[in-house]
């Protein structure tokens, strides 16, 4: 299976969903919903097509390119404990 093809995503799905459990997302990528997201070109699309097809309610709050900002930021510097949604508040 190929990794996303957005620079600073090593890591995968692991690092996905450890960036998903700080940013307090309630939703994790399994191998199956990972196999379908992978083949997606960039982060954003995958957010997009997740949410669209898997928790359509959460559109209605979170913008993808805005999620998909976080959670690279997060991947990109992971902590050592959950910092929250707060912490990226737009100004």
């Amino acid at each position: 299976m190929r990794e996303p093809a957005r620079a600073g995503l090593a890591g995968g799905r692991e690092a996905l969903n450890a960036a998903f459990w700080d940013l307090g997302l309630r939703f994790q990528w399994d191998a199956a919903t990972w196999g379908v997201l992978v083949q997606m070109e960039g982060l954003e699309a995958q957010i997009a097509y997740y949410l669209g097809h898997w928790q359509p309610h959460l559109l209605a709050v979170y913008d993808p390119a805005f999620l998909a900002r976080l959670v690279e930021s997060r991947v990109a510097a992971p902590g050592n404990g959950r910092m929250g949604m707060e912490a990226f508040s737009r100004s």
